[in-house]
């Protein structure tokens, strides 16, 4: 896919607290339009996640939250809360493959500057999974975004098994015909949208639900949809029903907004472009960033709690 003419944009659930399980299934084709070129082709690499606290020392230290992690091995001294293409960007003490400073997939695009990376907390360039063993894979999805699984720290709550497009049909949470789903649209309290949206980008809901803009007309896929849902393969991806209204971030071209999986700002913005927070950056000069926060998308964000 020719990444800069994309704009990817990307809830109360059932009684049921069933979470999903780990199978991510096979890449079985939805009927999304066919795969287009992103950067050169090249076999995809993964990169371990490492565990790094600021004197430098190896950690594992869990996120508080329900979900999971993963910890490395390894220390570093130059873990920073800036997109310094000299230094690892790190996701609350563990540094991941969209951290670590390298093209971990080959496809010209470093960390932060890859379409596929939704975040410091993404250990898999070459996909929109995140490729954090158990994240995101709850039928009960939380925000998407803050690095980590569970309600326990942001109150966010949209159930899969309630959207008819089916998006977790990969990870066991397949959807119930609208079973106990009855109180749809769960309308987030104001606690998760205060919590959430501050890490979402342009163009996606709160829970991974993102719209991409293609030849054929604008599609919803669902970032953890399967491990193969990628830019260069979007027939991988399963297709979504946006919560963008309810919590999320909309994409707005005409704002000159740079949306999730673009590289840029729409042609006719003269280079120029504004953000939902107000800062925006230079990835070459993290600097212009505040303390901790990192440069995304040519927006200043706020370090997710991991």
């Amino acid at each position: 896919m020719v990444v800069s003419a994309l704009a990817l944009a990307v809830g109360g659930g059932c009684p049921s607290d069933n979470p999903g399980g780990n199978d991510t299934g096979s890449g079985t084709e939805t009927g999304i339009p066919t795969t287009l070129t992103e950067g050169p082709s090249t076999t995809p690499g993964s990169t371990a996640g490492t565990s790094v606290e600021s004197e430098g020392s190896a950690s594992s230290d869990p996120s508080a939250d329900s979900g999971s992690g993963t910890s490395g091995s390894g220390t570093s001294d130059d873990s920073t809360g800036t997109n310094d293409p000299g230094n690892p960007l790190d996701c609350g003490g563990s540094i991941y493959a969209c951290g670590n400073a390298m093209d971990d997939d080959g496809d010209g695009f470093i960390d932060l500057g890859d379409p596929e990376c939704t975040g410091p907390c993404d250990d898999d360039e070459s996909s929109f999974q995140t490729g954090l063993p158990g994240d995101n894979m709850d039928c009960k999805q939380d925000c998407f975004f803050d690095g980590n699984s569970g309600q326990g720290d942001d109150g966010c709550i949209w159930d899969l098994r309630c959207d008819p497009e089916n998006p977790g049909e990969f990870i066991n949470c397949e959807y119930t015909g609208g079973n106990n789903c009855e109180n749809q649209p769960p309308n987030q309290e104001q606690g998760c949208i205060e919590y959430c949206e501050p890490f979402v980008p342009p163009g996606c809901d709160c829970f991974g639900c993102c719209t991409v803009q293609t030849p054929e007309g604008p599609i919803d896929i669902f970032l953890n949809s399967d491990p193969d849902c990628s830019l260069d393969n979007l027939d991988a991806c399963t297709t979504c029903t946006s919560q963008i209204d309810d919590c999320g971030v909309p994409c707005v071209p005409e704002d000159c907004q740079v949306c999730f999986g673009e590289t840029e700002p729409p042609e006719g913005c003269g280079g120029e472009q504004m953000c939902p927070s107000g800062d925006t950056c230079d990835s070459d000069m993290p600097d212009t960033c505040p303390p901790d926060y990192f440069c995304y998308l040519g927006c200043c964000y706020p370090p997710p709690p991991g």
